[in-house]
């Protein structure tokens, strides 16, 4: 079947660059990323602070409004503390004491069963004692604009490429190493 015109896999040479910051289509990088949620955006900073040109793609244009994941654990909050990212990650999240516990009720508006202070632990005292970084709450679209932020601010001296709306279509491992990705309009 015939791909609409629009739909069409195109070599990553001939997309052009959805990021007004980014350099004008590199044809060749040592890492593609394909998918731009935290890991990949994570991905893609990490790769530009040590200068390794890379090639993000996500088929989202924006990032997705709705709320998904919304706790941040102690471990890649301390990844984040690396980069220089933990406290514009942390500026967006309320006080503690508005989400430190969690209800069970029997519906969304129902009688509450149960509350559970998850930080009124041992345990909790303990990883606080291990770790300059904390566990906090901050919803994956908003982890997400701070991680694209510094990603698009990075990306150009590394001569990296972050293209939103834009989907890995198809790759073939060549002879001789490397791949050849061909992306398309998400």
């Amino acid at each position: 079947s015939r791909l609409a015109p629009d739909r069409r896999p195109r070599t990553l040479d001939s997309v052009v660059p959805c990021c007004r910051a980014m350099p004008p289509k590199p044809a060749r990088a040592p890492v593609l990323i394909a998918g731009g949620g935290p890991v990949g955006l994570y991905t893609s900073v990490l790769l530009s602070r040590f200068g390794v040109p890379s090639i993000l793609l996500e088929r989202q244009r924006a990032g997705i409004p709705h709320p998904r994941a919304h706790l941040i654990n102690t471990r890649s909050m301390e990844l984040f503390r690396e980069v220089g990212l933990d406290q514009r990650v942390e500026s967006l999240a309320p006080p503690m004491r508005e989400w430190r516990e969690f209800r069970y009720c029997r519906s969304l508006l129902g009688r509450q069963i149960a509350c559970d202070d998850h930080m009124a632990t041992p345990a909790w005292d303990v990883l606080q004692e291990a770790s300059p970084a904390r566990l906090t709450h901050v919803s994956q679209p908003g982890l997400e604009e701070v991680l694209r932020e510094e990603a698009a601010r990075l990306a150009p001296e590394a001569g990296s490429q972050l293209l939103f709306g834009y989907e890995c279509a198809h790759f073939d491992v060549l002879p001789g190493g490397g791949v050849r990705v061909e992306a398309r309009r998400a």
